[in-house]
């Protein structure tokens, strides 16, 4: 029972407040020691990309060109759709 009043009196917290409040906490050499660490684990810019980034860009690429077809091609042509005659039509009524 002490754990669970424990428990319901700790204000709910995010990760990235958590992890403010322990950075605030830090010396001047954790500090550093924590940028040099998180320098390092930064990607690599000349690293390839990974496969799913290259077929999403892919997709992307590939949807572009067919909009920019259907762009091009849009209102160019005279043919309308057959409409029903209109003695055919049988008016709404309300």
């Amino acid at each position: 029972m002490l754990e669970t009043n424990s428990l319901a009196n700790v204000a709910i917290m995010s990760t990235v407040e958590i992890a403010v409040r322990k950075v605030k906490k830090l010396s001047a050499r954790q500090a550093k020691e924590l940028l040099g660490w998180l320098t390092a684990r930064q990607p690599d810019a000349t690293k390839q990309p990974r496969r799913t980034a290259r077929r999403k860009t892919t997709a992307r690429r590939s949807m572009q060109r067919l909009k920019a077809w259907q762009d091009s091609v849009r209102f160019t042509t005279d043919w309308q759709p057959p409409r029903m005659p209109d003695d055919l039509v049988k008016p709404v009524r309300r």
